[in-house]
């Protein structure tokens, strides 16, 4: 078995596939008798071992859909295995959509909620913070409905935990009535995104740039709520873009890996990028095709650090001389209340760090993390990293409190796997 990137393969005892609440808590207890472990996935959509076991592997795909709406609170409770392009499609039939989205969208609600998935505007938090309700079978095998309301702080240790306290099953999701967005593309040197990036982040609810290293430019995304009339893409528009975006992408990056030869495909590449500008109902209008496979870092900085952090990156490629054709991914959230979130109690940039599949991603990594680290980095938990413990709790104020709950909600370690013991397991002295 292996996740999508393919970077990860294990082979676990046997696959799990509950069809509700009911029936995924029997199989916790028949587990918990046993004493064998359980780990689960939404969508393998992760670069790290979160999901890898040699024992029980669970996944929800058989517990997907809405289970209720109330379009006067705008609340919709829906089953945790929900992909997130079915979401979006059921919540717009009642006029409603969330706030906010990354932009890939066949991650599950449980996966995306639960690894702190965000999008990008500094006035909106990440997609976990939606969460008002949620059902969690805990290592006890109990069942535990947890109200935002009655229970704020049990909801913002459990919010984003990766899957290490229990098995989300069911989620409240608070929304907001159903927008359209207008989206504009554009690429541009780099030196012009930084002069205009304050201006730009205030100016637009949605701010992203992919920088890209060998030739120093970026495309520059901007995303705004609209009343204009929808222009969703052509068929021959998203031909031409699943063709060029990622069918030539992977070529340039074939081409470039074999050859050790990244100026040319860079060049190239960018007189592709087209100013665009399109207009769609905002689940529609955040997502993007993506089918070439790369590997993938992110960390979150305070977003006052964000140039200052850019130029060391920018330094540390040019003098190691870095290799890649793919960008560095640059996105801003609202802080929040979570305890996990890497954007806990602190406005944010976070810097996605990519690399074909084929490349050896390690020694970029690593020296993009020590930069990461300096500056009091945390990482993206879905994401490659190689942050342990210490690390861990040197970054999140409140990583004691979430051990003591953790354990609390599972004593015998029923969801952990050999990854997650080495996030919260303190090495000896």
């Amino acid at each position: 078995m292996k996740n999508w990137a393919g970077n990860l393969e294990f082979h676990p005892k046997s696959i799990l596939t509950p069809t509700s609440t009911e029936s995924a808590q029997a199989l916790v207890k028949a587990h918990l008798s046993a004493n064998k472990n359980i780990r689960m996935r939404g969508s393998a959509h992760s670069w790290t071992g979160l999901i890898a076991t040699k024992e029980s592997f669970l996944h929800l795909d058989e517990m997907q859909g809405l289970m209720e709406v109330d379009a006067s609170t705008q609340l919709i409770k829906a089953k945790a295995g929900t992909k997130l392009s079915l979401f979006g499609e059921e919540a717009f039939k009642h006029n409603l959509a969330l706030p906010n989205q990354g932009d890939i969208n066949h991650q599950s609600l449980a996966g995306a909620m639960s690894t702190g998935t965000h999008g990008t505007g500094v006035t909106l938090q990440s997609m976990s913070n939606q969460i008002k309700n949620l059902t969690l079978i805990a290592g006890t095998g109990e069942i535990l409905n947890i109200d935002g309301n009655k229970n704020p702080e049990l909801l913002n240790a459990v919010g984003v935990s990766f899957g290490s306290v229990g098995l989300m099953t069911e989620a409240t999701l608070k929304m907001i009535p159903a927008y359209k967005l207008k989206v504009e593309t554009f690429a541009e040197d780099m030196k012009t995104s930084l002069e205009k990036f304050k201006s730009r982040l205030k100016d637009n609810r949605h701010l992203e740039m992919f920088y890209f290293p060998v030739g120093d430019w970026s495309i520059v995304k901007m995303m705004n709520v609209t009343e204009e009339k929808e222009s969703p893409q052509s068929k021959f528009q998203k031909v031409s873009e699943l063709v060029l975006e990622n069918w030539l992408y992977e070529g340039l990056n074939i081409l470039a890996h074999k050859t050790n030869s990244y100026r040319g495909p860079d060049k190239f590449m960018r007189k592709f990028v087209d100013h665009k500008v399109f207009v769609n109902w905002s689940h529609r209008a955040f997502p993007s095709a993506r089918t070439v496979r790369f590997m993938e870092m992110e960390f979150n900085l305070p977003i006052e650090k964000f140039e200052e952090v850019f130029e060391e990156l920018k330094a540390s490629i040019k003098k190691n001389n870095f290799q890649t054709l793919f960008p560095i991914e640059i996105r801003f959230v609202k802080g929040d209340e979570l305890w996990l979130s890497p954007a806990y109690k602190r406005d944010s940039v976070y810097f996605a760090i990519h690399t074909y599949i084929q490349q050896d991603f390690r020694p970029y990594f690593e020296e993009m993390q020590n930069i990461f680290k300096r500056h009091g980095g945390r990482p993206h938990w879905g994401k490659w990293h190689s942050l342990k413990h210490d690390d861990l709790a040197a970054v999140y104020p409140k990583w004691q409190e979430f051990k003591q709950v953790r354990s609390e909600l599972d004593p015998k370690g029923l969801w952990l796997n050999e990854h997650l013991r080495s996030l919260f397991d303190k090495p000896e002295a």
